[in-house]
């Protein structure tokens, strides 16, 4: 016997069964500019970050790097590292690249995307990644690898027309989406309950705020917070990471309110630091939660009018749907290990399993530092030291030092040396080598360093 109600509910719990009236026209739409803008913000940085730090006078040049690179691979080094900088470590061609990457983010962003357009920008940032060393060594940098793989399979392959007839947005590529979510934000949560105990003592926000890498205004009005509000946040950021992804899996109400709470949360988070943009991907990765019901609300009459002649468009090319089921299976088989790890008692963050980063392992602040150390570099005018030598301390962009500037609004803009200075003041000097290159050339007064 089914008791009154119960078929209601079984109804809007369908675990991920897609309905007839699922179509991600408009999901697209908004998926790939948003996708465009993060490509921005990837590449507009690296045009005045990269000499400095990355080129032939900048603190880990690559040229040496990719010598060893070759001298330990061998043969096969353009296979087990690939980067288009084996054709040229030249500060031109490294520019040059930049700009391209820039130019062609600024296109996805207006409107026009195709796969030919998402793989040069993922083949772009692929070939940073495998020479930034120190300085590309953020967890975000593989998520965007994976999703921008993804995303070549979700635009329209040559005519890159928002509302293209011939090639209408695959709902399998929209749960592979969701699959890259659930494993960033459930291996967020998990691996703060394997890791520091003021995660589960729900004291963590007591010292992140002020121990974070770059606060913002907020930062310090977050920090002094009455302690049940902080106590408060961690369980709130428990919920969102251990408990919303399963929604995922189910219909669309569900899915929906998964989307809302996830970018509240994530705008929660943005307003209490400079993150870079790696909550900004992360609402990237949201928009799948939604499909052309929740969104069209978004959209004026014009576009609205377009999108209804399309809607109803199904997939009907042979080689799409070929295609699409190669990479489901390609992504089947690639998540083994990602899966291991996240389920398994020893899980690490921020790995990756293969040289092109197809399918990763995420984590974020699985421990909070407790005091907040700062690095803090001067230097004189002075020819000869005296006792009277007046020492003036550098003013590194966005890095903490006099408390009595306030702290700056950077995000999504990601400095790089900012960051890197903060982990080096965690650990001795012999594990940031760099920072010895740092000083040598502030000494010197290098034009690269001091842009930076």
């Amino acid at each position: 016997m089914i008791l009154p109600g119960k078929t209601n509910w079984s109804r809007r719990l369908n675990f991920g069964k897609i309905y007839k009236g699922e179509t991600y026209w408009l999901t697209r739409f908004v998926y790939l500019r948003f996708l465009g803008l993060i490509y921005v913000c990837v590449f507009l940085p690296l045009i005045f970050q990269y000499q400095g730090l990355l080129g032939e006078k900048g603190l880990l040049p690559i040229s040496p790097y990719l010598e060893r690179i070759k001298e330990y691979y061998g043969a096969s080094f353009w296979w087990d590292l690939p980067t288009l900088f084996w054709l040229s470590q030249a500060d031109p061609f490294a520019l040059a690249l930049a700009y391209l990457g820039l130019i062609l983010a600024l296109v996805v962003l207006l409107g026009y995307a195709n796969s030919i357009i998402l793989f040069t920008l993922w083949l772009l940032q692929l070939s940073f990644l495998h020479v930034g060393q120190t300085f590309w060594g953020f967890g975000w940098e593989t998520n965007l690898l994976e999703i921008g793989f993804l995303s070549i399979f979700f635009a329209p392959f040559l005519n890159g027309k928002p509302f293209n007839k011939n090639y209408p947005p695959s709902k399998i590529i929209i749960w592979l989406f969701r699959w890259s979510l659930f494993r960033l934000i459930f291996g967020a949560g998990l691996i703060k309950l394997r890791g520091d105990a003021c995660w589960t003592e729900l004291t963590c926000l007591n010292y992140h705020y002020l121990t974070q890498p770059i606060p913002n205004p907020l930062s310090p009005f977050f920090h002094f917070l009455p302690e049940w509000f902080s106590k408060f946040s961690v369980l709130f950021n428990h919920f969102m990471e251990l408990v919303v992804p399963w929604f995922l899996i189910f219909s669309f109400r569900i899915r929906t309110l998964a989307g809302i709470l996830f970018l509240i949360f994530q705008f929660s988070i943005i307003i209490t630091g400079n993150y870079a943009w790696i909550n900004y991907l992360t609402l990237l990765m949201i928009i799948p939660c939604f499909d052309d019901r929740a969104l069209k609300f978004m959209f004026p009459q014009k576009l609205l009018l377009k999108w209804q002649e399309v809607k109803g468009i199904k997939i009907t090319n042979s080689l799409q749907k070929l295609t699409i089921l190669l990479l489901l299976v390609f992504i089947i088989v690639l998540s083994y290990q990602p899966l291991l790890n996240l389920l398994g008692p020893r899980q690490v963050m921020n790995t990756s399993y293969d040289q092109f980063h197809f399918v990763n392992s995420y984590g974020v602040f699985g421990s909070v530092t407790k005091k907040r150390h700062e690095l803090i570099i001067m230097g004189t005018r002075d020819v000869e030291i005296t006792p009277q030598t007046k020492w003036l301390e550098y003013e590194i962009p966005c890095k903490p030092g006099d408390p009595l500037i306030m702290p700056c609004i950077r995000s999504p803009y990601h400095y790089r040396l900012t960051w890197q200075i903060w982990f080096a003041a965690m650990g001795r000097q012999e594990n940031s080598p760099w920072m010895a290159h740092l000083v040598y050339k502030l000494l010197i007064g290098e034009p690269s360093t001091l842009s930076l």
